[in-house]
């Protein structure tokens, strides 16, 4: 957790403390992201198997801060830290009490991404492309997930020092759910679709 946390916040020191300073930006973000899941479950105990299909959805709130290095006007790369909260509705399989209580836990994301400005206009199409690295802080054990992202949404130039962004995004693991000698997980399926926003200052 720590060595995860040093190496984000000397990638933004990295990226602040760039002697062209004219070519930085930094943006308070929020990102928004809906996680539909499934997948087979074996589970081994006492010499019996037991197999179920699992499924459900995570809805995800991460803010932070991210900062840019503008290599051109339309080309930059971006490296954010961001707080989440992931809450975990299980739809499959039912408790024999009924619909289980969504789970919340938390952790910290690093998204590293390279965007593409279309145009100077002061409206522009956005795109962009990396990838999202998240560690639980609730599930200290748990292995950084992995994912691959992409956006395409709208820059909008308020003036030369601030600009605002919005953009959907989708998602795709690229760590699965491990496996050891009891629970076993085939035919894992998940993606994400999400809302980006970020306002961008200029320095």
């Amino acid at each position: 957790m720590k060595a995860f946390l040093l190496l984000g916040g000397l990638l933004l020191t990295i990226t602040v403390s760039s002697p062209a300073q004219s070519r930085v930006s930094i943006a308070p973000s929020y990102w928004f992201n809906y996680n539909p899941y499934s997948y087979q479950a074996n589970l081994t105990y006492n010499g019996s198997n037991t197999q179920f299909r699992a499924s459900g959805y995570n809805i995800i709130s991460s803010f932070g801060l991210t900062t840019r290095y503008h290599f051109t006007p339309q080309w930059n790369l971006s490296v954010g830290v961001l707080y989440n909260r992931n809450t975990d509705y299980i739809q499959s399989p039912q408790s024999p009490y009924g619909e289980p209580t969504p789970f919340t836990s938390e952790g910290w994301q690093v998204p590293v991404l390279v965007s593409y400005r279309l145009t100077s206009r002061r409206l522009s199409t956005y795109f962009s492309t990396g990838a999202l690295l998240t560690k639980s802080k609730t599930f200290t054990e748990a292995p950084i997930r992995t994912d691959g992202v992409v956006g395409v949404g709208l820059a909008y130039q308020f003036d030369s020092g601030l600009s605002l962004l919005l953009q959907p995004t989708a998602s795709y693991p690229f760590t699965k759910p491990a496996s050891d000698a009891f629970y076993q997980v085939t035919n894992y399926s998940s993606y994400s679709i999400g809302l980006q926003t970020q306002l961008i200052w200029h320095f």
